[in-house]
């Protein structure tokens, strides 16, 4: 991700507040293969853990990496994405195929072989076929972005253009005054350092959005009990963000949930029993051990206030809800 110092996010929370705001993160794999693409997508929900109590780095190193690649004294917390993909889904067939042909020997030399000015992921148990769990070579990339996003005409930008015109004004004035033999406006420099008058503004996209790597290890057995505890526990888990986090439903009755109903949260339990064991036959589960995450919010802080300003005041003329999300986005600076 391209991080101009403006719009990059460093801070570890609001980059965790953000996936947890925006749970639907598009998984990229990078799996040679004589079978299925190289490259594939898929948008995927995610649930976010972080576990304070394990750390990524060395407790006796003097100094680490943080998460977001950035040198921090304290190690970071191990975070993971849990999520799980279709079996019927032609990247999960290109991920089974590469946990099968992948043996510890081959991860290994993935791992030295990566650039030694990125964080390593921590070491990993048993990472050939036997254990619950195989591991895929190199890493995963997963996309959050947010919903929000909108395009900046260069008229919004009010303050840029007035300074443009004063300063051609200016550079009239001294023309003219001048004399004979010197042009109207020689020699005089205008707002915008060419002498032509116009701003120096261009169109752009205002966005957010926050790209997590790491290593991914796939629950793809079956018959193993730790792979139906973690279908079991993700499928809960993901119902309580939506249900909970995303709704709003709580149970506790008043103006909760949709409608204001006070409807109970739905849970895997409300569902039978056989069925979820046949939903889980159909589902493959993924952990994504993140070892480093980068942030992009572009909310015009690149312009000055004035400028900015009229961003504000140019969005919410717009009078519709994307837009003055947006704008309220450029008024505060933030995104989460």
């Amino acid at each position: 991700m391209h991080l101009r110092p403006e719009h990059a996010v460093t801070d570890l929370p609001t980059l965790q507040a953000f996936i947890r705001a925006h749970p639907l993160g598009l998984l990229t794999t990078s799996l040679p293969s004589e079978n299925y693409p190289t490259l594939q997508s898929s948008h995927i929900p995610w649930v976010l853990g972080v576990d304070t109590s394990i750390q990524t780095a060395s407790e006796s190193n003097e100094s680490s990496e943080s998460l977001n690649g950035s040198p921090t004294h304290t190690p970071a917390p191990r975070a993971v994405l849990r999520g799980h993909i279709a079996r019927a889904n032609p990247q999960t067939a290109a991920m089974l195929e590469a946990v099968t042909d992948t043996s510890p020997a081959s991860l290994n030399h993935q791992s030295l072989s990566q650039s030694q000015s990125q964080p390593q992921p921590a070491a990993l148990p048993d990472q050939g076929q036997g254990a619950a769990g195989s591991y895929l070579p190199g890493e995963v990339l997963v996309v959050f972005t947010s919903p929000v996003d909108h395009y900046i005409t260069p008229h919004f930008y009010t303050a840029a253009k007035a300074a443009a015109s004063a300063g051609a004004g200016a550079g009239a004035g001294a023309g003219a005054g001048a004399g004979a033999g010197a042009g109207a406006g020689a020699g005089v420099t205008t707002a915008d350092g060419f002498g032509t008058g116009k701003a120096r503004i261009a169109p752009t996209w205002n966005y957010a959005a926050v790209q997590v790597y790491g290593r991914m290890r796939v629950f793809h057995e079956s018959g193993v009990e730790d792979t139906g505890s973690f279908l079991h526990r993700q499928l809960s888990d993901l119902a309580r963000l939506g249900e909970e986090g995303v709704v709003g439903f709580s149970g506790a009755g008043g103006n909760s949930g949709a409608g204001g109903t006070g409807t109970s949260p739905w849970t895997i339990e409300d569902a039978p029993e056989k069925y979820i064991a046949g939903l889980k036959k159909g589902i493959v589960g993924m952990e994504v051990e993140i070892t480093r995450v980068e942030g992009r919010f572009k909310v015009s802080q690149e312009r000055p206030v004035g400028d900015r300003a009229g961003v504000v005041d140019g969005l919410e003329g717009r009078g519709e809800g994307v837009a003055r999300r947006m704008a309220e986005f450029v008024r505060d600076g933030r995104v989460v």
